[in-house]
């Protein structure tokens, strides 16, 4: 099993295992009632087995679940339309890209921890631009990432959406690649986010001290069970983490945003001034000048 169909069965394991509890109902309760093993029902919570939609059908059954809810456990069963949908926007249908799509749709919390730029999930259109342009693309093709990269971020207004946290380095919020317009929108961008009751944006000053963010960017994935998982990207090259000795630095670094971070309403404030400092008065004497 690929690396991505294994997080998206352990995704629908996870939620299983969520509607039985909450049914008050055992392993071996469930098993009787389907007529099938208790180890197969054990197997599919921990995502090692991929039950049917007909088993998915006669679960929901069980745990009264119906409409919308029950048509999104039978759309994770196998390919479901909306994740290949993703991939078909993606870079290369590339396994990375596949389990990160696979996280940003069964995490309960996503971390995302950037020093030099905007976190992707919370880019503008103008700015996600600059930054694709800068690679020396196509502009057909610059206009396809775009497009993927906004579609992922339905995940923050989706039905029962993800906390997120956004964790950005100071310097990203006066760092225009080439254009402060794009900048100015961004930043207006972050504020209107920033709102959202699920969306947490911590800036990081320049002012802190040495602290374990310097060691790189990444993103941290907590499924409904306090399952981990760590992406990290660099240079055109990513990697999926999920073993605990892997995550403990992870782990830490997220610990410690609250320590070295602005809070939620200083970092907003933030936010709010360097925007202001790209006012249309300035960029028209830019332009001027």
């Amino acid at each position: 099993m690929r690396q991505s169909e294994a997080l998206r069965q352990l995704g629908l394991g996870v939620r299983l295992r969520t509607l039985r509890e909450n049914r008050g109902m055992t392993t071996r309760s469930v098993a009787a009632a389907l007529g099938v093993s208790r180890s197969s029902i054990s197997r599919t919570e921990r995502g090692t087995r991929a039950p049917d939609r007909e088993e998915v059908s006669a679960l929901c059954a069980l745990f009264g679940v119906v409409g919308d809810d029950k048509q999104e456990l039978l759309d994770r069963v196998g390919e479901s339309n909306e994740t290949s949908a993703w991939l078909a926007l993606g870079d290369g249908m590339s396994e990375q890209l596949a389990s990160l799509l696979v996280l940003e749709r069964e995490a309960a919390k996503i971390t995302c921890v950037e020093l030099a730029l905007i976190p992707g999930l919370a880019q503008a259109p103008d700015y996600t631009r600059c930054l694709m342009a800068s690679a020396g693309l196509q502009p057909r093709e610059v206009e396809r990432r775009v497009a993927s990269r906004l579609g992922r971020q339905a995940v923050l207004s989706r039905p029962r959406p993800p906390h997120v946290r956004f964790v950005i380095d100071e310097s990203a919020l006066s760092r225009t690649l080439g254009s402060e317009t794009a900048l100015r929108l961004q930043l207006e961008h972050l504020i209107s986010i920033g709102r959202r009751p699920n969306v947490e944006i911590r800036v990081i000053p320049l002012s802190a001290p040495a602290h374990r963010v310097l060691n790189g960017a990444f993103s941290y994935f907590e499924l409904a069970d306090g399952t981990g998982y760590a992406f990290v990207e660099s240079q055109g090259f990513a990697v999926c983490l999920a073993e605990a000795v892997d995550l403990r630095l992870v782990v830490e670094t997220c610990n410690e945003v609250d320590d070295i971070a602005l809070g939620e309403r200083e970092s907003l404030v933030l936010i709010k001034k360097a925007a202001e400092g790209l006012s249309d008065e300035r960029l028209g004497v830019a332009e001027e000048l």
